[in-house]
């Protein structure tokens, strides 16, 4: 009757989840069992075999009439804000009907404009048997998040772990059911590669994964190629490993040992199997090369350097091709390659990370040894270096220095010497004297090179990759009067040079005073020529940090020298450009911000030095 109590449901075959509890011995039918007692709970009709479903009160009490309504704790699950903006949900019943998949999927492409699959019959095989297995998921959630693991960079659409999860489960127990049909094998393995970029935790079980379907399919190279290719596109991507050296302290992503083993053995016997150098009958088929290309990223992501050249033999193109990988991997914003160490003013948290790079870096450096791996001898291997080293490069003149100064620094950390750096900058120089000899004017010199290379020796030298001998050598070749460099960013670089190599050859011998008096005098007056030009702040700020860093070397200047670089360091802190940076506190990297710094720095450094007067 309307306001009392609903009867209790008659379960049916069509309903076997719901199960009618049994009666209160108290619930007698009398003239009040119409009435609601509202000191007693009322009990729930239906016993829900689910744990995913929670009731949308606290109490078992349901607000006003009626039962308390089971929702789907997927409801409550909310979007990937960066994506899909803030605070979107899906929220419906746990027990609503379901709605066709295609209306799913057209919902998908009206949002985003295409999909990043193909909606076909294995398409459908597929999220069918993940419904019927998963019917305690909304199918939109489901099926949104499945279609989003084939896009190029996909994300995990809602905060659950556990729904991830239980989807991945079900994903390996298709491919077992389905695990004659190339096809659907090979549409599962592509998802298994987008959870590894999505949810980076699950890196390892879709690597097990990955690793057992090779095992299941030895034989087809369909399956073969494309779990080659989610393992080293995918799996090792996440793992944010190089040469087996780990690029982060804390890697969500992180392989367990046992799981890089086989992984490497799966990918050997793919490789032996499929490869280039033995499908012969497959010339026309460019899937065992990319087998082997994939096979290789892989290797360069968990062996160490002399493990790859091993793999790469005489095959100088696979040595390029691991060359510009690497350095790609080390180069991304915030990995190691992308520091600067000559900037030794870095704090606060920043700084612990800087100094695994550095562990990191300095631990590739001693990877190489002396011999020959796998038919590539050192000298050869140099010369792969070299002419990758001067490859041609697109982009602007300052991103093209500064990709070449990092592939430099590179190449350094591959032998542990400055020697390949310097070898460059030497021909450099000797070009542009022999222009000079027959006429050509100075602008011969190319300063675009010569500045990469005197930067990369700089962080070389930062890192202790860089040898005495060398840092001697360096600076009698650049400070022949015959180099004239005419660009600022080629002066900012010369004047950094001298400090960073001058300073610290003073730690091993000191040259004679008369030798850093000149040394001084040519970084006041490199900065005494460029002080009023227009933006030339990064001349002035590599101008005083030399300063300080030959004074923190030498301890105290000549009386005269002293003076002039008082009264450069005063002039800068009195300038509109610099002054204005007063009130930055240490927060700006502007060249501006820097130049203030350092001058001030200078000035409390010169305090108590004797003057001329």
């Amino acid at each position: 009757a309307e306001g009392g109590r609903a009867p209790t449901p008659v379960p049916s075959e069509s309903e076997p989840e719901h199960e009618a509890l049994p009666q209160r011995e108290d619930d007698d039918e009398d003239e009040d069992a119409d009435v609601v007692d509202e000191e007693r709970p009322m009990p729930h009709r239906y016993r829900v075999k689910n744990t995913f479903v929670e009731w949308d009160s606290a109490s078992e009490v349901s607000v006003g009439r009626g039962y308390a309504k089971a929702l789907s704790c997927q409801g409550g699950w909310t979007y990937n804000a960066s994506r899909y903006g803030q605070g979107a949900v899906f929220s419906a019943s746990a027990f609503a009907p379901r709605a066709q998949v295609h209306e799913v999927v057209k919902e998908i492409e009206k949002e985003f404009g295409s999909l990043p699959i193909e909606v076909d019959d294995c398409f459908f095989k597929v999220t069918d048997r993940l419904l019927d297995q998963l019917s305690f998921f909304r199918e939109q959630a489901v099926v949104r998040q499945w279609v989003e693991l084939f896009r190029q960079a996909p994300r995990c659409m809602f905060s659950n772990e556990g729904f991830f999860r239980a989807l991945f489960s079900e994903v390996v127990s298709v491919v077992q059911f389905f695990k004659r049909d190339e096809n659907i094998v090979r549409h599962c393995c592509v998802a298994l590669g987008g959870m590894a970029e999505a949810m980076p935790a699950l890196a390892d079980d879709v690597c097990v994964a990955l690793v057992d379907i090779m095992e299941l399919l030895p034989g087809s190279l369909v399956v073969q190629d494309v779990c080659v290719t989610k393992l080293g596109r995918k799996v090792c991507w996440v793992s944010e490993m190089v040469l087996g050296l780990d690029l982060s302290q804390e890697r969500p992503g992180a392989l367990k040992p046992e799981s890089q083993s086989h992984m490497l053995a799966a990918v050997r016997r793919a490789v032996a199997r499929f490869g280039p150098d033995v499908a012969g009958s497959l010339q026309d088929d460019f899937r065992p090369g990319k087998i082997q290309e994939n096979a290789f990223r892989v290797y360069w992501r968990l062996c160490s350097l002399p493990e790859v050249l091993e793999a790469c033999g005489r095959d100088m193109g696979l040595v390029e091709f691991v060359l510009l990988e690497v350095f790609t991997a080390l180069d991304i914003f915030h990995g190691p390659l992308s520091c600067c160490w000559s900037d030794t003013d870095a704090s606060g948290i920043d700084s612990y990370l800087k100094e695994h790079h550095r562990s990191v870096l300095l631990q590739l450096a001693k990877q190489l040894s002396d011999q020959q791996h796998g038919g590539v001898h050192k000298e050869g291997l140099r010369s792969v270096v070299a002419k990758w080293i001067g490859a041609p490069m697109d982009g602007r003149s300052y991103e093209k220095r500064h990709q070449l100064e990092r592939r430099m620094v590179l190449a350094g950390l591959f032998f542990n010497s400055g020697d390949v750096v310097t070898s460059v900058l030497f021909k450099a120089l000797d070009r542009g004297f022999e222009a000079l000899a027959t006429g050509t004017d100075g602008t011969a010199f190319e300063e675009e090179l010569i500045t990469s290379a005197l930067r990369a020796l700089n962080e070389l030298k930062c890192l202790e990759v860089l040898e005495a001998d060398l840092v001697n050598e360096v600076l009698l070749r650049i400070r022949d009067d015959r180099f004239r460099p005419v660009m600022h960013y080629c002066h900012a670089a010369y004047v950094g040079t001298l400090g960073m190599l001058a300073a610290s050859a003073a730690a091993v011998a000191a040259p004679p005073f008369d030798e850093l008096t000149d040394v001084v005098h040519e970084v006041l007056q490199t900065a005494k020529y460029w002080f009023n030009k227009y933006e030339t702040e990064s001349i002035i700020f590599e101008s005083l940090w030399a300063l300080n860093k030959l004074l923190t070397a030498y301890i105290r200047f000549e009386p005269d020298l002293a003076f002039e670089c008082r009264q450069l360091a005063t002039q800068v802190c009195e300038d509109e450009t610099y002054s204005s940076w007063h009130m930055d506190n240490g927060c700006t990297t502007s060249d501006g911000a820097n130049a203030l710094r350092e001058a001030e720095k200078l000035l409390k450094k010169l305090q108590g030095q004797q003057l001329p007067f």
